[in-house]
């Protein structure tokens, strides 16, 4: 049996992503650049730790949203049947 590890994303980022997310303006904010930054890393940890994809996927949306358009390269492992770009 797999044991499953405890999601990246806590209940209190995902509260202030959906507050950064609903404010309309399209100013990026010091807020922003800093969530942007900590879902970069986020999604390393999620790639690393190859927890599931599905947290995988709602880290770089959530990046998306907030207009993050870097691309962090090549998944490789059990999220790829070989290198493929996200």
């Amino acid at each position: 049996m797999k044991v499953r590890r405890p999601d990246l994303l806590d209940q209190d980022t995902v509260a202030e992503i959906k507050d950064l997310v609903a404010d309309d303006s399209t100013a990026v904010t010091a807020a922003k650049r800093r969530m942007v930054e900590k879902l970069r890393r986020l999604e390393d940890m999620s790639r690393l730790q190859m927890n599931s994809r599905q947290e995988l996927q709602v880290i770089m949306s959530a990046r998306r949203l907030l207009g993050d358009r870097e691309s962090l390269g090549m998944v490789h492992g059990l999220f790829a049947d070989g290198p493929a770009r996200l």
